[in-house]
């Protein structure tokens, strides 16, 4: 049936537009610490908090954007977003003081924020029904190419011309972002009634499990540079972002179709369980095939967790309530993702990075009884 297509021209242009704004996000998340070290003479905690206080914006945007999506309009949010977003960018190329330049990475996250929440919100009126699992799996890849992307071309354009050279380019990534989000065609929203609220009581069972598994991945790869520098196996930690990524593109479709033939725990369960997995022989990896085979149980874990999550996130709302859930997801990842790195560094420094690791993979199987008491008994029930 035609209305059982997936690939839409709409679809496509959402994907990719996602695609050129998270290249943003990662490409600016990797280098920009040694750029305030340089630039600024920033310390570790200063430098670290030029990502950080990005995320902290991008919660701030998302909670905007929950409550404000359908008063203002879909198409005109979006836009108005991504407008701020490339000049936000550009404003890199601005010289300024420390204080003015942490703010500007805060307003940036917030832009973010804002466009990815939409984008979110939007695929879904793209997506049939039936294939919800399969289309946010599709539409969520944009993150993993962009997770494996852009570290790489942000450290090979950075060392092998300028930081100039650099903002120049993700300043073009946020046009071309633009460029494909106005080529979109919204339907109309006038139907829909705006929400008061900033947070979708139906989409917190979920919320609270990706806020204790977003907190576990960040605290794997803000340190695992640094753990495997221990291991002697330094040259390790890109490799594993790379062959993570691969994994993420061979398995995720097969997740998403999945989930909507077999139901929620069908997926969420087992993506659980191989996170915590992955922990477990993260805390005792010392050779390459157990850091290899730590990349591919995280792949079938958070690779699936965070997408998939999502989805039954937005089963679970009702339709007027789809951009608000969205928002409520995201918040708590986003949320997981900034304390992960300061909560995670506090255990390393009493426990080291085995121990670390060991106590994330017990956080996770806590993130497991949330799930089973607060969504997935129910769930089993309804099949």
């Amino acid at each position: 049936m035609a209305t059982e297509k997936l690939w839409t021209r709409n679809f496509v242009m959402a994907t990719l537009s996602g695609l050129f704004s998270a290249l943003v996000f990662y490409i600016t998340m990797t280098t920009l610490a040694l750029y305030a070290q340089r630039v600024y003479d920033a310390g570790a905690s200063l430098s670290g908090l030029t990502a950080s206080i990005f995320v902290i914006g991008s919660v701030i945007g998302r909670m905007f954007c929950g409550r404000t999506l359908e008063r203002i309009g879909r198409k005109r949010l979006l836009l108005s977003a991504n407008g701020l977003f490339i000049l936000l960018s550009a404003l890199y190329l601005v010289p300024m003081p420390l204080a003015a330049f942490l703010a500007l990475r805060t307003v940036h996250g917030f832009a973010f924020g804002v466009v990815h929440s939409a984008l979110s919100t939007i695929v879904v009126s793209y997506i049939p029904k039936a294939r919800l699992g399969e289309g946010i799996g599709f539409f969520s890849l944009n993150f993993v190419i962009a997770t494996a992307l852009g570290p790489f071309v942000g450290m090979t354009v950075s060392r092998a011309f300028s930081y100039t050279a650099l903002f120049v380019f993700c300043t073009g990534l946020a046009a071309v972002g633009f460029a494909l989000a106005l080529l979109l065609r919204i339907v109309a929203e006038a139907q829909r009634r705006p929400s008061n609220h900033i947070i979708e009581k139906s989409a917190l069972p979920l919320a609270f499990v990706i806020l204790l598994c977003s907190l576990c991945y960040t605290g794997v790869t803000t340190f695992l540079e640094s753990y495997t520098e221990t291991r002697g196996l330094s040259a390790a930690a890109p490799v594993f972002f790379i062959v993570y990524a691969a994994f993420i593109l061979a398995f995720r479709p097969l997740a998403g179709k999945l989930l909507d033939r077999r139901g929620d725990n069908a997926v969420m369960v087992p993506t659980i369980v191989f996170f915590a997995a992955s922990l477990v022989v993260l805390a005792f990896s010392g050779t390459w095939p157990l850091f290899l085979l730590t990349a591919l149980l995280m792949a079938l874990g958070y690779g699936n967790v965070l997408n998939m999550g999502q989805a039954v996130a937005v089963k679970a709302a009702p339709p007027e309530r789809v951009a608000l859930a969205t928002s409520t997801y995201f918040m708590f990842s986003d949320t997981g993702m900034g304390l992960g790195p300061f909560l995670v560094g506090l255990v390393v420094t009493a426990r080291g990075f085995s121990g670390a690791y060991l106590a994330e993979a017990v956080v996770c199987a806590a993130a497991l009884m949330i799930y089973l008491l607060l969504h997935g008994l129910a769930a089993r029930r309804a099949c």
